[in-house]
């Protein structure tokens, strides 16, 4: 036996008639009418990008000027750096438009900072073991996956006890440079049981930021279906798929905070107007990071450089994600 329960019409009227600012409600809870349009999730995206463009500033405002002072509250100096193409915040979650996309629950794209540690840990991982000597980590696509190089590397970083991590490093015969990074990486990254003193901070877009209606358009949409035997043939038509993105030329803002115990209090962070990078060739070994602001800059570093080579977000590997200062 089934049920249904009918909706009164006043409340289905108001739901597929919201008109609300927040762009991320009606991407979450009030898309278009799916049932009678063939473009309607092309139609929905378009209704998430007018409800954006019709945004609350002053609402925007006031959430990051709540965000600068939680962020500098923990010692953080918030710095800024622009798209350089269009940027894809959360391709990868579902939902009825089929592609994915983050908001902040005031309805503002941004970028979390479980995602921005992960680039900065990825950045730093692939900075260690350059300094280890790359050659040793070339073949890593044809080793299985616990035998390989960078994997006994980040196994060895995240050992809980010293004693373990020393044995585990040393395997690489790390120089001093290698063996300061290590130090600091476990520092602001943390082990396997113990939390990072890093904190990474969503980052969060200026109010100029703009959203683009995007295309992906599969050329073989017959061979790339799940259990599909079909080759990929000419005779197939394109089935464009629409998404969201980040304009390119957006300012977003970072900030990465540090977990202060009593020692740390007296080291004050002075802010430099100088942009500096870890790939721009300033050696660890030149500014050994004795203290906390030496290692919290070098987390800035590490994430600055991810942003700017590696990229975050989806579609990466086509030009999506990158930054540039």
């Amino acid at each position: 036996m089934s049920y249904s329960i009918a909706i009164p019409h006043q409340s289905e009227k108001a739901f597929w008639n919201a008109t609300s600012k927040n762009a991320g409600l009606i991407f979450d809870r009030f898309i278009p009418d799916l049932r009678e349009k063939s473009d309607s999730k092309k139609d929905g995206l378009i209704k998430v990008k007018e409800a954006f463009d019709r945004r609350d500033i002053e609402l925007f405002k006031a959430w990051r000027k709540r965000w600068i002072l939680t962020a500098q509250a923990a010692g953080a100096h918030p710095f800024k750096l622009k798209t350089e193409w269009r940027l894809i915040a959360g391709l990868g979650r579902k939902g009825m438009l089929e592609v994915g996309f983050t908001f902040h629950r005031y309805g503002f794209p941004y970028l979390p900072g479980s995602s921005i540690k992960g680039l900065a840990r990825m950045y730093a991982l692939l900075e260690i073991a350059k300094s280890l000597g790359g050659d040793k980590f070339k073949n890593e696509e044809e080793s299985k996956e616990k035998d390989a190089p960078l994997t006994k590397l980040e196994h060895a970083l995240s050992e809980d006890e010293e004693g373990k991590f020393e044995k585990a490093f040393g395997a690489f015969l790390p120089n001093h440079d290698a063996r300061e990074m290590a130090q600091a990486f476990r520092l602001i990254f943390g082990t396997t049981n113990n939390a990072g003193k890093a904190v990474f901070f969503d980052a969060v877009p200026s109010e100029t930021c703009a959203l683009n209606l995007d295309i992906m358009n599969p050329h073989y949409p017959d061979y790339y279906k799940e259990g599909s035997k079909e080759p990929p043939t000419n005779w197939q038509s394109p089935i464009p798929v629409y998404f969201l993105a980040v304009s390119s030329g957006s300012d977003f803002h970072f900030a990465i905070g540090w977990r202060k115990p009593e020692e740390d209090q007296k080291f004050k962070a002075v802010e430099t107007q100088q942009p500096w990078s870890w790939f721009k060739g300033e050696r660890l070994a030149q500014q050994a990071p004795t203290n906390a602001f030496q290692i919290q800059k070098l987390a800035r570093r590490w994430l600055q450089g991810g942003l700017l080579d590696l990229g975050i977000g989806g579609k990466t590997s086509a030009g999506y994600g990158y930054f540039k200062e």
